[in-house]
């Protein structure tokens, strides 16, 4: 019984840790997407929507990115 519990628990946190990652790359995807539409209408300019959002280098590059299939 004391082995099933500990790979129950095991079990458990990495179940916990996929979706921390999964919730991570959502919230990654839905400010990358924001920071695009708001780039693609003016509305800011590169280096404050980098700020605004506190976005890496590699993750502006995506926005831009987005914002070149939006237009």
């Amino acid at each position: 019984k004391v082995a099933c519990r500990s790979g129950i628990t095991n079990m458990c946190r990495i179940m916990e840790e996929f979706a921390r990652e999964e919730r991570e790359e959502a919230k990654e995807e839905t400010q990358i997407e924001m920071a695009a539409k708001l780039l693609e209408q003016g509305d800011m300019s590169e280096e404050r929507v980098k700020e605004f959002f506190n976005l890496t280098d590699a993750q502006m590059k995506l926005v831009k990115e987005q914002v070149a299939v939006l237009a």
